[in-house]
């Protein structure tokens, strides 16, 4: 492929909003040569760097589309598949989807849900990109990751027989980008950011609501990602005029720290 492609595009049809496959991108697909494939899906809010990480996830700058004003640039899912960077005989797939909480559009909660829950069954890796320092920002969209115990079923018949459904389920990366921050120290050693991601998981005590919401989103999130990691990204670049033209920057461009992060991410 040169260039990224529409994967699937929510389309109005018989008084329902359904999910349909482009043809274009069946042909793709249907063509590949039988070679394991790897799929990364990025997910998470709209403005919040989705597409750039993608590009790097591909050891690209371009690629994926990039905005600079609010409103969202990625409309329904996109893919882009290449031969994996890491062995010759696998390919990878990167997904950008649509971001979360798209204020223009009176249907996107029904499509986050949706297309949160699609992704989650079709990657082996899913990114939940983020950005800023940990607040309760980071919460309040993580509890949507508890929508997918509404929407997900795991047999119970299946554990009692040894077989664990959740092991099906992709790796969980948490990307935090534009962090300043270190993490935290916890006697007196600095947690690492699985670590921080573990203590952000805990489950609250409390007859709350707000308490309730939260444990819900810890369960759903321990339940279905066994594998889960959170990754921190500096900013790439200093400047908003750079920051407005990063798919035209070179590395050598970019903050090293942010070079050396994505480095240690994709390896």
């Amino acid at each position: 492929m040169d260039s990224p492609m529409k994967l699937l595009e929510w389309q109005g049809k018989y008084g329902r909003r359904i999910l349909s496959v482009r043809p274009e991108a069946e042909t793709v697909l249907s063509d590949l040569p039988a070679h394991p494939l790897d799929v990364i899906a990025v997910v998470g809010p709209i403005r919040k760097g989705k597409s750039y990480l993608c590009n790097k996830l591909l050891g690209r700058n371009d690629g994926f589309s990039l905005g600079d004003t609010f409103d969202s640039t990625t409309k329904d899912l996109w893919f882009w598949i290449q031969q994996h960077p890491a062995a010759a005989d696998r390919y990878l797939m990167v997904i950008d989807t649509e971001g979360l909480g798209d204020y223009m559009d009176v249907h996107q909660k029904d499509k986050d849900v949706k297309n949160l829950v699609l992704m989650t069954l079709l990657s082996s890796h899913l990114v939940f990109n983020l950005q800023g320092n940990p607040d309760d920002s980071l919460l309040s969209n993580l509890r949507l990751m508890g929508e997918l115990a509404r929407h997900i079923r795991l047999d119970a018949e299946d554990s009692s027989n040894g077989y664990d459904a959740s092991d099906q389920f992709p790796e969980l990366w948490v990307t935090l980008q534009d962090v300043f921050l270190q993490t935290p120290k916890r006697n007196n050693r600095e947690l690492t950011p699985d670590q921080f991601l573990d203590e952000i998981l805990q489950k609250k005590k409390g007859l709350e609501a707000e308490v309730g919401v939260h444990n819900a989103m810890t369960d759903a999130v321990k339940t279905f990602f066994h594998r889960r990691h959170l990754q921190l990204l500096p900013v790439p670049v200093d400047s908003p005029e750079k920051l407005r033209k990063l798919d035209q920057l070179r590395d050598a461009d970019l903050n090293p720290e942010y070079c050396s992060a994505i480095k240690t991410f994709t390896r």
